[in-house]
């Protein structure tokens, strides 16, 4: 009897751990989504000085650009070649709630996850992170990056 109590006291104690991880798994992952914003250096500049982060091409397009952190490599390998300086900004997806919309890219193209797009004010007072990136010295193939932001 006693090795029955025992056996059911560390079930208990087993199953109660699990479902421990599994709620602080899921509060983890919704509080903690960051996603990124890449700028010019001059983007930024203006963004300063309006208190407000908003491109050409996110006007174009009625909503502003970001990248999760699986997206930035093939971001920047694409859409920003050019450029040997660029600002990263992170930015917390709680303070947007509902206004960040995850969806797949127009006109479609070999990048196939969704894109999280901001609908609304991205305030410079609400970046989390601001880092000066530069351009290395060796970059990735275009399939390596797009097989590791598609998971392929």
């Amino acid at each position: 009897m006693r090795i029955l109590k025992f056996k059911l006291k560390m079930l208990l104690l087993a199953l109660s751990s699990i479902l421990l991880m599994a709620c602080s798994f899921d509060r983890d992952k919704n509080m903690n989504k960051q996603v990124y914003k890449i700028l010019t250096v001059s983007e930024w500049t203006d963004a300063e000085a309006l208190g407000e982060i908003e491109t050409a091409l996110d006007r174009k397009d009625g909503f502003i650009h970001l990248s999760t952190a699986q997206q930035l490599a093939g971001t920047l390998a694409f859409y920003f070649d050019d450029f040997d300086s660029l600002v990263l900004l992170q930015i917390n997806t709680q303070d947007y709630n509902d206004k960040i919309i995850f969806e797949k890219a127009v006109p479609a193209g070999e990048r196939t996850g969704e894109f999280p797009h901001l609908y609304g004010t991205l305030k410079v007072e609400k970046i989390k992170n601001k880092w000066e990136i530069k351009r290395d010295a060796f970059s990735l193939p275009d399939e390596i990056i797009l097989k590791a932001e598609n998971n392929l």
